[in-house]
């Protein structure tokens, strides 16, 4: 006997071809735009180098601490941006303590401008390495992306992904923001690497192939 049950199955059945299709099609679309609309038009980086002055940030295995790590590296970053035709601010360019809110008003009073704020990790775990990039506004997760790819070629450590994170220049920031942590100062082969000139430039230049990737509007 065909009931008014057994017709709701056919319908079902018959149907189901199509509604996998549009699944199908709609996931891809999400997949393809998974990195949303990107940080749009900027011509100008600020460039955040984080803590200093009595704030020296994490502490070293051996060598250097955060601040000065940090510091060195943003300017590198900062002069290779400007060779590349980038407007860059810097946050601090010495050894001076700037506190997170001036910090988000840089960014925030500087137009067509991303922010990017550099940093070294550190863990309890001394196992713990490897490299990150933290973002909080959605349009900020493609330029996060892009840095990420780029600086996992600085050096050889683990790529922990992109994360997000309410860190206040990060949500006080009204501009495409990102906070790189680019390796554990706590581990020992991390700390090696970030220590050697070379490798800070290494990831300097890197950071700014991600920011050009990102201003060309690449996906990574």
């Amino acid at each position: 006997m065909f009931t008014t049950q057994n017709h709701k199955r056919l319908l079902v059945f018959l149907r189901l071809p199509a509604l996998m299709a549009t699944v199908f099609l709609a996931g891809c679309a999400g997949f393809e735009g998974s990195y949303g609309p990107g940080a749009g038009h900027f011509d100008t980086v600020v460039v955040d180098a984080g803590h200093g002055a009595h704030d020296p940030g994490a502490r070293a295995v051996s060598g250097s601490r955060e601040k000065v790590l940090a510091l060195d590296t943003s300017l590198r970053l900062a002069k290779i941006l400007r060779s590349k035709g980038l407007k860059v601010i810097e946050t601090r360019t010495t050894d001076q303590f700037i506190p997170l809110s001036r910090r988000a008003e840089i960014s925030n009073r500087t137009g067509n401008a991303i922010f990017v704020s550099v940093h070294y990790n550190w863990s309890r775990r001394r196992g713990a390495n490897g490299i990150e990039i933290y973002y909080l506004n959605p349009r900020s997760r493609r330029l996060a992306a892009n840095v990420l790819k780029e600086t996992m070629r600085g050096y050889s450590t683990t790529n922990r992904g992109v994360k997000t994170a309410r860190f206040h220049v990060l949500r006080k920031n009204k501009r495409p923001a990102i906070l790189c942590e680019l390796g554990f100062l706590s581990n020992p082969k991390d700390n090696s690497q970030v220590q050697k000139p070379a490798i800070r430039q290494r990831l300097a230049e890197r950071i700014a192939a991600g920011i050009l990737a990102e201003k060309d509007g690449r996906s990574p």
